[in-house]
């Protein structure tokens, strides 16, 4: 709990006039691409982690030469660690982006295991491999400019109309099954 309040100190502190990073949303496929997909996602959302594998496991390997999936934060405010969970995963962008997608990958993965109070001690495991350090993630949450960058996809989302995660919108419309999803990018990449 320790954690979460000091992240959220740290949010009232900074408020929204912290200036982001030079950190692009994580793109997975061609980014160069005509067709977009815009993934707005919570890392403890139970419904994201289910379109995460299908996404990883069918949608992506199928089109990854034909279509660009942008993968934005989308914390909900009922859930107690998927903010701060972003807030890492800007951090590790920072570092480089495939190690960004993989902390995303495992939060998915282990969503289950995650608490506020150990979000931190199992961040700090994860990374070492990577050779980030526990302290380098204990400066994270005074970081204004990570702060700044999850809060820009909450406003983003907000703009786009985002209800709920995962919001998953291809041309502004928004797929309601990775099913759905795959017909879409059939029709649109055939084009």
């Amino acid at each position: 709990m320790k954690l979460l309040f000091a992240s959220l100190l740290a949010l009232v502190t900074i408020g929204v006039a912290a200036a982001p990073a030079p950190v692009q949303d994580p793109v997975v496929g061609n980014p160069k691409a005509a067709v977009r997909v815009i993934i707005y996602q919570d890392l403890e959302c139970p419904d994201c982690a289910r379109w995460h594998g299908v996404l990883q496991s069918q949608t992506i390997p199928r089109f990854s030469s034909q279509v660009a999936f942008e993968f934005r934060d989308f914390p909900l405010p009922q859930h107690l660690w998927s903010f701060n969970a972003a807030v890492l995963a800007r951090f590790f962008d920072t570092k480089a982006a495939r190690v960004g997608l993989a902390w995303r990958d495992y939060c998915f993965v282990h969503q289950t295991d995650f608490t506020p109070d150990n979000l931190l001690d199992k961040a700090a495991a994860w990374a070492a491999p990577y050779g980030i350090t526990r302290a380098q993630l204990e400066t994270v949450f005074s970081r204004g400019d990570l702060f700044a960058l999850v809060q820009a996809d909450q406003q983003r989302g907000k703009r786009d109309n985002v209800q709920h995660t995962p919001t998953v919108l291809v041309d502004g419309v928004e797929a309601q099954s990775p099913e759905q999803l795959e017909q879409m990018l059939a029709r649109a990449t055939a084009k």
